[in-house]
């Protein structure tokens, strides 16, 4: 004899506690949420995440709280750690995942290593299609499958989860339809973030609230990338300055036609100049190129060490007699050169 199935419970709506959303940063980022952070490369997702790391854990957010990474595609030492002392986070609060990490197998031993150091206020998944293993991104089921579980977690955690996601180059449709795979990446999160290359200032960017099951579209906030020097390293770190409210959408900004700025112009000279003229000393290189693209000297260096980031060049410490670095040399490598993409932060 088949046992009989549990019967189903209910609640009656008169007996629901009401809540209103709980806003970090309004109209970015709730409280106990599940975020996509999506966006083209080279638009400093990255670099902004740092900057929402280091306030969660000074406390911008309410008390100092503790953050999770898991992170693939950057280096700890290289790319996260350094990002986050530029943006002034308090590092005993930042713990880095180092194991394999797949969703939804390993959700409750993210849930546990988050109640074992206890107090989180965010998690990022960077980026969150590295971690579901081999479901296919394409698949509706699939995606609610691999992910569904994280809105509950941010819920049972209160805190914010941030999932990163790339789009598509092809997005004459709009944000929401260039972000890869299923509509399941869009339709699950609270909220799906949008960032976008400004349309004047290579190093200026916009991120906005596009979609969200809790609040409608909001007004675009703008940053701007910017280099600070961090202790023991050799070159500066970017880190992202905030701007306050921007007039631009995204949409608008993500599908208008391409144009080379003065930035980019740079960044073609310096590669020019090495190619046919060979290895530079670096600051006469920034003074030249500055004169030639009517830039001052720090935005050539900027991009400068995006071309170093991104391959493309290689610094070389030229010592004194006595093992100081007295100058650097700066040559091209090997690496061939990309499109007209903005630099990546």
């Amino acid at each position: 004899m088949t046992a009989a199935a549990d019967p189903l419970r209910t609640v009656r709506a008169d007996h629901i506690e009401l809540k209103s959303i709980l806003w970090l940063e309004k109209p970015l980022l709730q409280d106990a949420a599940f975020h996509l952070v999506s966006g083209p490369k080279g638009v400093g997702k990255g670099t902004w995440i740092a900057g929402t790391t280091a306030k969660m854990t000074s406390g911008a957010y309410g008390r100092p709280r503790n953050v999770l990474i898991v992170s693939s595609e950057d280096s700890a030492g290289i790319d996260l750690a350094p990002r986050l002392l530029a943006a002034g986070a308090d590092m005993s609060r930042v713990h880095i995942v180092v194991d394999h990490f797949t969703l939804p197998a390993d959700l409750d031993r993210l849930r546990n290593l988050a109640a074992d150091i206890t107090d989180i206020g965010m998690i990022a998944v960077d980026p969150l299609s590295n971690h579901i293993g081999s479901a296919d991104t394409d698949k509706e089921g699939a995606v609610r499958y691999a992910i569904g579980g994280l809105n509950k977690l941010a819920d049972e955690l209160s805190c914010v989860v941030l999932g990163v996601r790339h789009i598509s180059k092809s997005r004459q449709h709009g944000a929401l339809a260039s972000v890869l795979g299923s509509t399941a990446w869009v339709d699950l999160p609270r909220a799906v973030l949008m960032f976008a290359p400004d349309d004047e200032d290579a190093m200026v960017f916009h991120v906005q609230v596009v979609a969200g099951n809790r609040s409608g579209r909001g007004d675009a906030h703008s940053y701007r990338i910017e280099l600070r020097n961090v202790t023991g390293l050799q070159e500066p770190v970017t880190y992202a300055v905030e701007l306050g409210a921007s007039h631009k959408d995204v949409d608008d900004l993500l599908t208008a036609p391409r144009r080379t700025s003065k930035s980019q112009s740079a960044r073609d000279l310096i590669l020019d100049i090495l190619e046919e003229e060979g290895e530079q000393e670096s600051d006469a290189l920034d003074a030249r190129i500055a004169q030639l693209a009517g830039l001052n000297a720090r935005t050539v260096q900027n991009q400068r060490v995006q071309l170093k980031n991104d391959g493309l060049i290689r610094n070389v410490p030229v010592k004194d007699e006595t093992g100081a670095v007295a100058c650097w040399m700066v040559t091209r490598t090997s690496a061939p050169r990309p499109d007209h993409d903005p630099p990546k932060p």
